[in-house]
């Protein structure tokens, strides 16, 4: 081939190149950019989901059993301690035991569904009972018999708060049904570990009854939860409840487990 042929040919060449790399440098950085407006990619939670994440926090799911040591406080003055055995089942049913102090061992209290029954070896025939009568100091039944808010109270979400440093969500919880421990609750989940803080309960009439506060989370079934709740009375705080969790184990148990015929 001559010489000045191929200069022709090799000329157009080498003058389109420069003008492609340009043309990828100046895509790269604008693919880079995210347009004005565009959505995070991370998923928003409902208040459900929130609420969901809490729970996860306080008490697993399914088939489980706990044990719960209780001391009452007036002041710096411990006033009793009492230790429960707990079988849970699916939140629906739940049976606690009395393991301390020894004159109390042997009773028992039964939840199904919404009814709640307390054996007692003097008595040999369950008496029934409510969610909301006091188990021991400022515990109510409840407090121990339904380990989860999800299925018993509808979320929303009333804004976010700071508590150490850490913002926290804001969930107002209405009682689905007359028949919860609670008609109210307000509690305060960190935004990033769905932990929560604290929280507030109310009566039918909106009077605040009572505070918890939820701590040191520690390693059980899985998940990080509050292995220690403070219970305070809303109108006398020197008055507590301390109560500390421990030994979580999954349990298979079946619904017959939950009866009155097997309290004995």
């Amino acid at each position: 081939m001559k010489p000045l042929l191929l200069a022709l040919l090799i000329a157009p060449l080498a003058l389109a190149t420069p003008k492609k790399n340009a043309a990828k440098a100046t895509r790269h950085p604008a693919s880079a950019t995210k347009p004005a407006g565009a959505k995070p990619s991370a998923k928003t939670l409902s208040p459900a989901e929130i609420l969901r994440k809490a729970d996860d926090a306080r008490a697993p799911e399914g088939s489980f059993s706990f044990q719960v040591k209780i001391t009452d406080y007036d002041g710096a003055s411990a006033l009793r301690t009492n230790v429960y055995k707990v079988f849970s089942k699916d939140d629906k049913y739940a049976l606690i035991e009395t393991l301390a102090p020894t004159r109390l061992q042997g009773r028992k209290i039964l939840l199904r569904g919404e009814d709640l029954w307390l054996y007692l070896p003097s008595v040999k025939r369950p008496t029934r009972i409510s969610l909301q009568q006091r188990l021991t100091g400022e515990v109510a039944n409840g407090d121990i018999a339904r380990t989860r808010f999800f299925d018993d109270y509808a979320a929303k979400i009333t804004g976010q708060e700071t508590i150490g440093g850490k913002p926290h969500y804001v969930l107002d919880l209405h009682a689905k049904s007359e028949s919860v421990t609670y008609r109210r609750v307000q509690l305060w989940v960190d935004t990033a570990s769905y932990q929560p803080a604290k929280a507030q309960f109310y009566a039918l009439s909106g009077k605040l009854l009572k505070t918890s506060n939820y701590s040191d989370f520690a390693p059980a079934l899985g998940l990080p939860r509050a292995s220690k709740v403070v219970i305070k009375d809303a109108l006398a705080p020197n008055k507590q409840s301390h109560l500390s969790y421990s030994q979580y184990a999954r349990e298979d148990l079946d619904d017959s487990f939950f009866t009155k015929e097997a309290l004995p």
